[in-house]
């Protein structure tokens, strides 16, 4: 690639990475949730306590500079980078905050790496102009079960080796996370479905 080139993904259907105008049309590349219902859940859920093992903890203990990686398990707000590309590492991870940054022009900041959620939101977006769903309702609850760069004075390759199911850190601790916040968001629907079943919850 170019050497002034800072990666070599390039946005469809442009000719060099973060190339601008980002056309404003575009649908299918970045999805914004509803922000009173992300902030209803957000608000159910924010002081539900989450497990924090050993194991955990001396692995946040390496990522010293890194104040958030060094707290203990928490819920939080942020955006989802999906991709089938696996990746792992500083560079990548630099890639990502960019990537991130380019598809929301600036309001987005990347905090987790999955693959699913882009096609969910995709489908239910298509499905709701088809009077078939209501894109409005969509949640997206992600649980970290490692990092996806290394620690300060590790190489990416010695990262990555440690990182692998079933041996992520907080792979457990992550399952029970996903039951222990997403169950609170259920079961308030369900509860209060009399209410929530006309209006989505936290819109004015």
């Amino acid at each position: 690639m170019p050497p002034e080139w800072a990666t070599g993904y390039v946005p469809l259907p442009k000719k060099k990475p973060y190339e601008q105008p980002r056309d404003p049309k575009d649908e299918a590349e970045a999805f914004h949730l509803d922000a009173g219902f992300v902030h209803w859940a957000y608000a159910l859920t924010k002081e539900v306590k989450l497990d924090d093992t050993a194991l955990m903890q001396k692995r946040r203990a390496d990522y010293v500079g890194f104040p958030n990686a060094q707290r203990p398990p928490f819920v939080l707000l942020g955006d989802n980078l999906t991709s089938m590309t696996y990746w792992h590492g500083k560079l990548m991870n630099e890639w990502a905050n960019a990537w991130t940054s380019y598809y929301t022009d600036g309001r987005g900041h990347y905090v987790t790496t999955a693959m699913e959620d882009t096609g969910t939101a995709q489908a239910l977006t298509w499905l709701t102009r088809a009077g078939r769903a209501d894109v409005r309702r969509l949640l997206v609850l992600r649980t970290a079960s490692n990092f996806d760069m290394q620690w300060p004075g590790a190489t990416a390759a010695e990262s990555l080796f440690g990182g692998k199911i079933p041996h992520f850190s907080a792979y457990i601790s992550s399952l029970e996370a996903a039951h222990r916040v997403g169950s609170v968001v259920v079961h308030e629907l369900v509860n209060g479905w009399s209410r929530y079943e006309q209006d989505v919850p936290g819109e004015k």
